[in-house]
């Protein structure tokens, strides 16, 4: 980690440093892979607490580690860097660094101690490339239960749609960040499982009773902050049975009365982006940090804007003049904020990981975790067997080169643009002429088109016990074919999970993975 200068005392801070450290602010322009000049306003003008790293400014770790060493020199106060590197779906070093699987493949790949283990080492890995190249809180792990199947924005970004399961694994991987140096978030609270709404497009409500909320969504929270996590994000939903009339990241019944009163945490509440349309669009990003901040959050994330967060900023020292929002509340803000950099970013880390094996467990991880739903066993396909490929994505496209690298005569056929009449001819084609059809399925919820139906279910008519399934996202695709005889799952479409999958089609191992999650009317 790049060397930083010590903090100030909080009772040193002016009102304008001490509102600034409640900021956690992402930069974009030309050239967002540099210091650039939005960077250097967030910095050395605005002085924020943190910053947040999204995909368009990641280049390569060298160039991310030289960037954030120049934003930290200058920085007034050293800072929070932040991501999102959850592995799987949402992954900004997918490129530079190692894209694991992802959660629900490694919830599927075995009995609870040893996913724990393997949750751990993952979190263990992810803080050990994160830390070198000047990341020191990765926005991960999601604590949601995903017991919506329907749910558009979690799928298998959750573990399970089992409390104990999501708790036991975010616990894990919570301490293996921590334990190696890098700040865990556990997310969304107090729950974004149970919605087939996504909130970066509008306002979801969760109208579950406070019991149930209690039994289902909460526990694998409350096992984090048992855990010591360093800090919660907040979800922008609508939960009745809680709060009437707010969401929960503008909700101080939700985040000062639940989370700091009845459950005890005493860490970072920082909100999910203000720049979503579930507060952007009512109240608006700027308001909408300030009610954060009354609420109880200690730092409000607003990703993408220039202008929107300079209202953001004008907004609350608005609000502080006119006594809507306190000074009091900010400064014990800014001091948790502060407590929370003396303890992560001035501690070394507790153990280390060695960087060459990361490559090893990104594998393990991947072939424990393919699930055959039905038909097994897979029988391997032989050398020389003419294999179809088809999906809507270049992941049937990298299937295809992976079983062709095994010895397979196979071919991709793309079908992104299959039309309702196109599907006769392709059934002919394809169902007389090969060994084997997989057919790959790459949707996180059931969102697969009826032409894509209608093509699969015609395949399955035809080729029989030659097509296989392959969910490559989330696992509840089988029920847009629910009588589909041969259907498998790898949760995700890493380079790992797809070479994994080549494997088992050609018999090169027994997989073992089991669902973590009920799929309705299937399993």
């Amino acid at each position: 980690m790049h060397p930083i200068r010590p903090l100030p005392a909080t009772d040193d801070l002016t009102l304008d440093e001490a509102i600034g450290q409640t900021l956690c602010f992402g930069w974009g322009g030309e050239n967002p892979q540099e210091a650039n000049a939005h960077a250097l306003e967030l910095v050395a003008d605005m002085g924020v607490g943190g910053l947040v790293l999204l995909g368009r400014n990641v280049a390569s770790s060298e160039r991310m580690s030289a960037t954030m060493a120049d934003l930290q020199a200058r920085a007034a106060i050293p800072l929070l860097v932040s991501i999102d590197h959850e592995g799987g779906l949402v992954c900004r070093f997918a490129a530079s660094l190692h894209r694991f699987p992802g959660n629900m493949a490694l919830a599927a790949g075995g009995d609870r101690r040893t996913t724990s283990d393997r949750a751990y080492r993952q979190g263990a890995a992810q803080a050990a490339e994160l830390r070198s190249v000047g990341v020191n809180w990765n926005l991960a792990p999601c604590l949601d239960v995903n017991n919506n199947p329907d749910n558009p924005v979690i799928g298998v970004r959750s573990y399970s749609d089992d409390p104990e399961v999501v708790g036991a694994l975010g616990v894990a991987a919570i301490r293996g960040l921590q334990d190696h140096g890098v700040m865990a978030c556990g997310k969304h609270f107090p729950g974004h499982g149970d919605t087939d709404v996504d909130s970066h497009l509008d306002l979801p409500t969760i109208r579950g009773a406070v019991e149930r909320l209690r039994r289902i969504e909460l526990p694998p929270f409350i096992a984090a902050i048992n855990a010591g996590v360093g800090a919660i994000m907040t979800t922008h939903i609508r939960f009745p049975s809680l709060d009437p009339e707010y969401p929960a990241t503008l909700s101080s019944t939700i985040l000062t009365e639940l989370l700091r009163g009845s459950l005890g945490y005493d860490g970072l509440i920082v909100t999910d982006c203000l720049e979503m349309a579930a507060i952007a669009a009512s109240p608006g990003t700027p308001q909408g940090a300030v009610r954060a901040l009354q609420a109880g959050a200690d730092m409000v994330l607003v990703c993408h804007t220039l202008e929107t967060q300079r209202a953001t900023i004008d907004a609350i020292r608005t609000a502080i003049r006119s006594g809507a929002l306190q000074e009091e509340r900010i400064r014990e803000a800014a001091a948790r904020v502060l407590a929370t950099k003396r303890r992560f970013l001035f501690q070394p880390p507790a153990r280390t990981v060695d960087l060459g094996d990361i490559d090893a467990l990104e594998t393990e991880i991947a072939r424990a975790s393919i699930t055959v739903v039905r038909g097994k066993p897979i029988a391997g396909l032989s050398p020389g067997s003419r294999v179809a490929v088809i999906g809507c994505t270049d992941v049937s496209h990298d299937l295809t080169a992976a079983l062709s690298i095994r010895g397979m005569d196979a071919v991709d056929h793309p079908v992104t643009t299959v039309e309702p009449d196109d599907v006769a001819s392709i059934v002919c084609r394809l169902s007389g002429l090969n060994d084997a059809i997989i057919a790959v399925t790459t949707s996180r919820t059931p969102s697969i088109t009826a032409v894509q139906t209608a093509l699969i279910r015609a395949l399955d008519a035809a080729a029989g016990d030659r097509l296989i399934v392959a969910a490559v996202g989330g696992p509840y695709d089988i029920r847009a074919f629910p009588g589909i005889r041969r259907y498998i799952c790898t949760y995700s479409s890493s380079a790992a999970s797809v070479a994994a999958l080549a494997d088992v089609l050609t018999g090169g191992y027994e997989p073992s993975g089991r669902l973590p999650v009920r799929i309705p009317g299937i399993h």
